[in-house]
């Protein structure tokens, strides 16, 4: 009986240091989450709006977001104007020791450049016009500005939308094997994006889902833990984006493959860890 009370203890011990541990990441997480499915002059979505939500209540609800610092931007409140408001506030309120995620559900253009080879990625926001994307949408050098001026340690973008040009660079990662990798990637600057597919593809939504491909297989990454692929109750960024593009690739028979990059040359890692943080 002595035996087991002592093994209990020692547990209890355990569970608080790794329970300090995990809170001492970050000092806040912050949050914008967009979803349009009612725009003013291009084809209407069917489940931008639901996924947005579903991903604001998680992280509110598992990942310990406090509700005042989730900004939520629906349809008409989803304007051009308004979603770069609320990203200058998120580049204002963001401290040195904070988290960021950036979720928007809706749709993605892609425009060639002029006299130069290559693309360039633009966002839809609710009154975007596709004959005039300068002009109406948020282009992805937006997001990647955003990025650099921001004090945040970690932000990532989450973007169910398809496009080309993506404002990203390749980078070597630091393998999961080295030693004190967790203590490492959390302490290093991260910035990473996740999009749903490239140009040529499009978002795919079904009734039976409820959901994308890309926000479903989000859900059950992060909410059911599974894209925590070396099951040591850390999730980075680089395992969902990893988790995602095999399970959307899978789901779609290959038809939308999501492309993860990280938008500086940072390789920290953003570290989801719901068991860890407060409900």
């Amino acid at each position: 009986m002595l035996k087991n009370c002592k093994y209990y203890f020692y547990i209890f011990i355990l569970v608080l240091l790794t329970i300090a541990q995990g809170n001492d990441i970050y000092d806040n997480s912050w949050a914008l989450v967009i979803g349009i499915n009612d725009y003013d002059a291009v084809q209407d979505l069917n489940y931008a709006v639901e996924d947005a939500l579903a991903i604001k209540n998680m992280l509110i609800n598992q990942y310990g977001f406090n509700r005042n610092n989730v900004r939520y931007l629906i349809d008409k409140e989803a304007t051009q104007s308004n979603i770069k408001k609320e990203l200058s506030n998120l580049m204002k309120n963001a401290g040195e020791n904070d988290r960021v995620v950036f979720y928007f559900a809706g749709h993605g253009e892609t425009a060639e450049l002029g006299i130069d080879e290559g693309d360039i990625g633009f966002l839809m926001p609710s009154d975007a016009i596709a004959e005039d994307l300068y002009f109406t949408a948020i282009d992805m050098e937006e997001l990647k500005r955003i990025s650099k001026f921001s004090k945040a340690k970690h932000m990532l973008f989450l973007v169910d939308a398809c496009y080309g040009g993506l404002a990203a660079v390749n980078t070597r990662s630091l393998s999961t094997n080295a030693p004190n990798y967790i203590d490492k990637i959390t302490k290093e600057n991260s910035r990473q994006v996740i999009t749903a597919g490239g140009k040529d593809e499009k978002v795919l939504e079904k009734d039976e889902w409820e959901h994308s491909a890309f926000t479903k297989n989000l859900l059950s990454g992060l909410k059911d833990k599974k894209a925590d692929q070396n099951q040591d109750g850390y999730i980075t960024g680089s395992e969902i984006g990893i988790y995602l593009q095999e399970k959307v690739s899978f789901d779609t028979e290959n038809y939308q493959t999501p492309q993860s990059r990280r938008l500086t040359t940072h390789e920290g890692e953003i570290i989801f860890l719901s068991e860890l943080e407060p409900k």
